[in-house]
């Protein structure tokens, strides 16, 4: 499957094109899936940062499950990838889970934030419905968890989604995610920020300049509708700095990830908005 694809927000503006393939191999009651994703573009905007130039990214999984994973409905599952390869004619199920990984590299200063993120896959099937959790951080636990260890930039994110396949050519899918980017912690600063400190309790990072109030927590809801022609989709939700420390608190204090980062937990809700549409061109090989 190879895109070109327009994506514009208020935090996310670009131009690019991609490629994708997925590839199962079925044994018995057994199935194994991977899939590989390719992007390329020109960069407006990212993180609602401005910054433009050239970027690029991969993203690569792999599942394992029971059942006959023939409707290639993994595909659903890409981080990077906003479009979907599935076979209308297959209606068998899928359970697995599995493991990944993706990276961006960005121009200019951004470049700081080119953080591998793992990724912990799970998904569901059922003829032509497919329900997955995708869960990404930079944490790394290798081998099979293989995130930048950098606790920076993108550094988690969490998404629940539901696809289904309407009829001939047609598809949708609907979910929800929260996803948290913090700037890069100050290592040569005492931890001793008094922001999200809990009035001096808890140690919290300095925050290195130029992007060092970079902070969000989006929480939205997000639609896809995609024929053989045409994607497009739709995310639309909040960035609440409050639910961001709310959560990376809870993840540092609880695991012992000290120090905090300073969430500027009395700033208000800000509403999160992203539409994009690609125009498609797909490949199918079959022994």
């Amino acid at each position: 499957m190879a895109r070109v694809s327009l994506v514009v927000g208020n935090q996310n503006k670009k131009i690019e094109a991609g490629i994708s393939a997925i590839g199962v191999l079925n044994y018995n009651d057994a199935a194994f899936e991977t899939g590989a994703h390719f992007n390329i573009g020109h960069l407006f905007e990212r993180h609602n940062i401005k910054q433009q130039g050239v970027f690029f990214g991969y993203d690569l999984y792999t599942l394992v499950g029971i059942g006959k994973n023939t409707n290639l409905l993994g595909s659903t599952i890409s981080g990077i990838n906003p479009v979907f390869i599935y076979d209308i004619d297959e209606k068998s199920g899928f359970n697995g889970v599995g493991f990944g990984y993706q990276k961006e590299f960005f121009p200019g200063d951004l470049s700081h934030f080119n953080i591998r993120r793992g990724k912990l896959l799970m998904r569901f099937s059922n003829a032509n419905h497919s329900f997955d959790i995708t869960f990404l951080n930079d944490f790394k636990f290798s081998p099979v968890f293989n995130g930048e260890g950098t606790d920076y930039g993108t550094t988690g994110n969490l998404r629940v989604g539901y696809t289904h396949i309407l009829g001939y050519r047609k598809i949708y899918r609907l979910g929800v995610a929260l996803d948290l980017f913090t700037p890069k912690p100050d290592y040569t600063r005492t931890p001793d920020n008094v922001i999200n400190s809990d009035d001096g309790r808890k140690n919290v990072w300095h925050t290195v300049p130029p992007y060092e109030n970079s902070f969000y927590a989006n929480l939205y809801v997000f639609g896809y509708y995609q024929n053989d022609f045409y994607n497009a989709f739709a995310k639309a939700g909040i960035n609440s700095q409050k639910l961001g420390a709310y959560v990376q608190n809870k993840l540092h204090d609880t695991v012992g990830l000290n120090p905090r980062f300073p969430w500027d937990v009395i700033e208000s809700d800000k509403l999160f908005l992203e539409l994009g549409a690609s125009i498609l061109k797909s490949k199918s090989y079959e022994d």
